[in-house]
């Protein structure tokens, strides 16, 4: 898997598979481009505030520890609180003015493990909780699963 499965990937299923069983107020697909220093935008539900095509410059828009959580170590992030999104996001006062206060974020692999995006839960304070969690991870994975069998065998 690797940087064409932004386009073959469901998004807008599992955006919407999401948005029925867990709830989601914003949710966004990142791809890492320049060598993981920039991250693009491949889907979005909230194309004016968050247009598919717009970026964040990895290293003055999101916060170190982030990057060694998510983009790194390839390991999901889960902020509770706005005080989480304000600590990692520059563009946090945005992502609040949407009414959210916690956000999940999944990171995406290819084949050997390296992490190319992120998928990005937010939704008011105190939506996520682990059952939740573990479900959106579950759905995030199979909408990958179906892509990557739909490209090797169309």
């Amino acid at each position: 898997m690797g940087a064409e499965s932004t386009d073959l990937t469901p998004w807008s299923e599992v955006h919407t598979e999401i948005e029925r069983t867990i709830g989601v107020i914003l949710f966004t697909v990142l791809h890492f481009t320049d060598g993981g220093t920039r991250m693009e935008r491949v889907y979005s539900s909230h194309p004016v505030e968050y247009p598919v095509g717009g970026s964040k410059d990895v290293a003055t828009e999101v916060s170190p520890e982030w990057i060694a959580v998510s983009r790194d170590a390839g390991t999901p992030y889960f902020g509770a609180s706005p005080e989480d999104l304000e600590n990692i996001f520059a563009d946090a006062e945005l992502i609040r003015s949407l009414g959210c206060g916690s956000i999940l974020n999944v990171p995406l692999k290819n084949a050997v493990g390296h992490t190319w995006g992120t998928v990005n839960l937010c939704a008011a304070e105190g939506s996520y909780t682990q059952e939740k969690i573990d479900r959106a991870l579950e759905i995030i994975a199979h909408g990958v699963r179906t892509a990557e069998n739909g490209r090797r065998h169309p």
